[in-house]
């Protein structure tokens, strides 16, 4: 190596060994809990500016703009591409390969494969170079660990239950191309199993299902999206297909992994299962066209009677419900067919197309007068729905979920929220109801609950039975809901109901709802002066 070339690659390699060196202490630490868990660094990229060098053992991110790891002014000064071709790249080949091979490093170091990548820039241009190592000997042991795996824990007639810590690493081989040539079938059939495997609880399922959809996702950005389309921004779900690309362009087993990918994800994140299939579509796909058009046929996909006809799309994650009789059975026969495909798998987060000549909407000010608001304030003129109303709302409430009846905003609701909230002021029986509704709630990112616990009180009043309840809608409030309008308490026995509650709440809690009702601890001392001698005895114990 000249000493032109080693002035550059010096200082980069000193890096390096800096920084491996740290990663060594921890890792030879470093305890696995999944067998399947083989190696920890298959990734380093080298970036090299006027102004220093950079290092990465982990893949960064798009938007990571942090200062150089080695400050070297004029570091690529005079530096040529064909140099870093004829002249860099195989001394990094060389260097890389020992430190790869170096038996100084714990075995859980490096996986079987690392990826180098180097990037040059040079009068604001980047270019980039990369190469691989394999330590084959490694991917075989691994190879064998998985089918040992597989032949063990998956298989239908053992008893034996994978643990959670397998997940990631189950689903990140069983995807990997340079471990295995893609097969849908065979990966499919792999993860039913799974599936089956870990319904002993519904924790351990949820802890699968968000590893297999991470999972998923992220071999369909990094595998297959990354060659047939350009993502709109650095994250989210808008891709656009590359004008170049013609459906005879990609291999029919990465479609069917692509679809496959589509419908799994699509039992956690419907929108990432809708984007993927209409990508599917743009690129050929007849089979994602015709799921985009009638649905995944996973469900019933419509009822009809000489009352209601109802339509539903799991893809696109709509229903349609035209009511031709206006009347009790027509909204029952409705809810049914509702409450019956979303327990066979559609989507919470839906949007309705509604025909009916009746409009009525819940008398709550920042609820949406969307279809879907007036579907259930229709059903909900009819007493004997009200269990088959709360019945579909248990099923349906979920936090960070929203309805898909308005764009996201503040407008947007939690489902189930029509209902509860016409539930809650239809009768004492649904308080329950409406208190887990309000638990359920994510207050940072919605806020139609804001405006509920007013019309709440107007409805039943306040009184030992109700001020529970309603002290549980203001707490569900938004950072930005404004203290109510009226107080409302005024008795001695509605301030020793109000205090009984936030007795039994924390301090951040009860100071909120002490700002709902009156403004803040320093408005309530003020109001006190006009209060009966009883109340405002009661009630100065919340003043700190």
């Amino acid at each position: 190596m000249t000493s032109g070339v080693q002035a550059y690659i010096d200082p980069i390699f000193e890096e390096i060994d800096q920084r491996y060196a740290s990663e060594q202490k921890r890792i030879a630490e470093f305890k696995t809990k999944s067998v399947l868990h083989e190696g920890i660094h298959e990734y380093l990229k080298v970036t090299c500016k006027s102004d220093g060098l950079w290092v990465d053992t982990y893949e960064p991110f798009d938007w990571d703009h942090r200062r150089p790891d080695m400050d070297i002014p004029g570091f690529t000064e005079g530096v040529t591409l064909q140099q870093v071709q004829d002249e860099w790249m195989p001394v990094f080949k060389e260097r890389i390969a020992a430190l790869y091979n170096s038996e100084e490093f714990s075995p859980m170091f490096f996986r079987y494969r690392l990826e180098f990548h180097l990037e040059v820039v040079l009068e604001n241009k980047a270019s980039h170079f990369t190469f691989s190592l394999l330590n084959e000997d490694k991917r075989q042991h691994l190879l064998a660990t998985i089918e040992q795996f597989v032949e063990q824990k998956l298989d239908p007639a053992s008893k034996a239950i994978p643990k959670e810590e397998d997940d990631f690493f189950l689903v990140r081989h069983l995807l990997d191309p340079h471990l295995y040539p893609i097969d849908a079938q065979r990966v499919n059939e792999l993860l039913n199993r799974m599936d089956a495997k870990v319904q002993v609880s519904r924790k351990r399922e949820e802890a699968w299902r968000h590893q297999l959809s991470r999972g998923l996702m992220h071999w369909a950005e990094d595998e297959f999206l990354a060659k047939y389309a350009d993502r709109e921004k650095n994250y989210g779900l808008e891709y656009t297909v590359r004008p170049d690309i013609l459906p005879s362009d990609i291999p029919a087993p990465a479609m069917e992994m692509f679809l496959l990918t589509a419908m799994r994800v699509g039992s956690t994140d419907a929108d990432a299962r809708q984007s993927y299939l209409e990508i599917a579509a743009q690129l050929g796909s007849n089979q994602a066209a015709e799921w985009l058009k009638s649905g995944s046929g996973s469900i019933p996909a419509s009822y009809t009677s000489e009352r209601v006809t109802c339509q539903a799309n799991d893809i696109l994650q709509t229903l349609e419900v035209q009511i031709r009789s206006e009347e009790e059975e027509s909204y029952r026969e409705a809810l049914v067919y509702l409450c019956d495909i979303l327990r066979k798998g559609f989507t919470k987060e839906y949007g309705m197309k509604f025909k009916s000549k009746v409009k009525n909407y819940l008398p709550v000010p920042k609820l949406a007068k969307s279809a879907l608001h007036r579907f259930f304030a229709n059903a909900l003129e009819y007493p004997s729905l009200h269990p088959l109303l709360a019945e579909y709302a248990e099923t349906v409430m979920e936090e960070f979920k929203w309805y898909n009846d308005v764009e996201p905003g503040e407008k947007s609701a939690m489902p189930g929220t029509y209902a509860v909230m016409g539930l809650g002021l239809k009768g004492m029986e649904y308080f329950p109801l409406v208190s887990r509704y309000m638990k359920l709630v994510d207050s940072e990112h919605q806020s139609v609950q804001d405006g509920y616990a007013a019309v709440f009180a107007e409805a039943h009043g306040l009184t030992p039975d109700t001020i529970p309840v309603w002290a549980r809608i203001l707490l569900a409030g938004n950072d930005s809901a404004k203290p109510l309008k009226s107080a409302g308490i005024e008795s001695a026995e509605q301030a020793k109901a109000l205090v009984d509650v936030l007795e039994k709440l924390e301090d951040y809690e009860q100071e909120m709802i002490v700002y709902r009702i009156w403004g803040g601890a320093k408005k309530l001392k003020n109001s006190l002066k006009q209060a009966v001698p009883e109340v405002k005895e009661i009630l100065e114990t919340l003043i700190p």
